[in-house]
């Protein structure tokens, strides 16, 4: 019998131990269940995380606007700019600008401040054409000159008696919105506090301004470029459209930014030309080449880890996490079939993602043959973009149900989280009844050790009382 350095004569510590381990069995089994969700669960979220970058990609095919379009190129920036949409037509444009539109611009007599009360009143906008008169450029007076209204109609900016400054003028000008800039010019001069009134490019949109109101108001503002002694502001800008030239094509706009002379080309005028520039208008392939490369990029970054957590791996004999996961092989399928796909109802040149130049390869990836595709390209851009888009609408549509909130994948991931929250409870459970039992186990052979102890406290007294007692130990002769 052993002594422990306690004076104890068992080991209790070692022996519920032992017991324990054997016990704790069930616990180590559910470690290891709850290990084969973990995996399954990082599987699922690896998967939807391809699937979510290949769900981008697709979404940029969805569109022909999205990956047909051309590109407009001026011989000079300094002069004009351009863009182009989808419906504009390759071809070379020669471009002559002439003239560049101009609002017209209205000066108003000096004040001595911006703050001193003017006058009140309703002030009357009308906008037309000045015609047939003499311009003194000094006075920015007309002689002689009608005005033709352009049927916009006339446009009243009230001023308050209550708000009658210069600044209150202005103010109440730009508040109106009628097509009309006011601002205010300090010139340096003795009364230097001058209005200014802008108005929107193009000749048909000279300013007229009749005054009902304080005399002051009127004296200070009404104009009528057709009355000669009735112009009380100085024209210092005057009103025209741009003029130019299209292929020796005479045009005028009431603006520079031109959208309806060239068919789905926008102009910006910058500058009049001293020599013919040029507009060159091509397509613009590198947005249909780029969609295609990212997408079959993106299919190959996912379909790896679809091969590898489905397929056993041969060389390092292992069993994939997913390996016949319905859902996995449901995705891997659809999603091959719809890019091999020969779409019916389709009209064009191209009914195959194979037919320009995008196909599966021996070991299941997806390659693009640049080459292929550019001639299609070339060949009939409309119909590629039309393949492209219908074969990304179809993904879309089928990746968005995968990874929607009712999809397969989302059904996996909520039954494998319910299952661990099932195991958390059990574990729970468990732990408890594993920590009454080990409180048992301790109770039970510290009791059968303060026995033992008992015993051998006994016993060793009983030898001590033996070997006192007269020729206990004696041998007789």
């Amino acid at each position: 019998m052993t002594i422990t350095a306690s004076g104890s004569i068992l080991d209790v510590n070692g022996i519920v131990s032992q017991l324990m381990a054997i016990e704790q069995q069930p616990l180590k089994k559910l470690d290891s269940i709850e290990a084969g969700y973990q995996a399954r669960l990082s599987a699922y979220g690896t998967l939807k995380s391809g699937l979510s970058a290949l769900r981008e990609a697709t979404a940029t095919l969805t569109s022909v606007a999205g990956v047909q379009s051309t590109k407009a190129s001026p011989s000079d920036i300094s002069l004009f700019v351009a863009s182009a949409n989808t419906t504009a037509i390759p071809g070379k444009y020669r471009m002559d600008i002439t003239r560049l539109a101009q609002e017209q611009n209205l000066a108003a007599d000096g004040q001595l401040d911006t703050t001193s009360a003017i006058g009140s009143g309703a002030l009357n906008f009308d906008f037309g054409t000045i015609a047939d008169g003499a311009l003194d450029t000094a006075a920015g007076k007309y002689a002689g000159a009608s005005f033709t209204g352009n049927g916009t109609g006339t446009r009243t900016v009230t001023i308050d008696s209550a708000r009658t400054s210069l600044g209150d003028i202005r103010d109440a000008i730009n508040a109106a919105a009628i097509g009309v800039t006011a601002s205010i010019i300090n010139d340096g001069s003795a009364t230097p506090y001058r209005l200014v009134l802008t108005s929107t490019s193009g000749a048909a949109n000279s300013i007229r301004i009749s005054v009902a109101g304080d005399q002051a108001l009127a004296n200070l503002l009404a104009h009528d470029p057709a009355d000669d002694a009735g112009q009380r502001l100085a024209e210092t800008i005057a009103a025209q459209d741009s003029a130019f030239k299209v292929n020796g094509i005479a045009a005028t706009k009431s603006s520079n930014t031109v959208t309806d002379v060239i068919h789905g080309v926008t102009l910006n005028l910058l500058k009049e030309t001293t020599s013919a520039a040029t507009l060159t208008v091509t397509r613009d392939t590198s947005s249909i080449n780029g969609a295609v490369d990212a997408f079959v990029k993106a299919y190959n970054d996912v379909a790896k880890p679809l091969k590898d957590l489905s397929t056993y791996n041969i060389a390092t004999r292992q069993t994939p996490v997913l390996e016949g996961d319905s859902a996995l092989l449901a995705i891997q399928n659809q999603v091959r079939n719809i890019i091999a796909a020969r779409p019916a109802g389709m009209s064009g040149s191209f009914r195959a993602l194979s037919q320009i130049g995008v196909a599966f390869q021996k070991d299941g990836s997806l390659a693009v043959d640049s080459a292929k595709l550019q001639n299609a390209i070339n060949h009939n851009a409309a119909d590629v973009a039309a393949i492209v888009a219908h074969t990304g609408g179809r993904l879309t549509s089928l990746l968005d149900a995968q990874l929607g909130s009712n999809g397969a994948l989302t059904a996996k991931t909520d039954g494998i989280n319910l299952g661990l929250k099932s195991l958390t409870a059990r574990r729970t459970r468990l732990s408890s009844r594993l920590a009454d039992i080990e409180q048992r186990y301790r109770s039970q052979y510290a009791a059968l050790d303060a026995v033992l102890g008992s015993m051998k406290f006994t016993s060793d007294a009983l030898a001590q009382q033996l070997a006192g007692l007269p020729g206990a130990f004696s041998k007789t002769a």
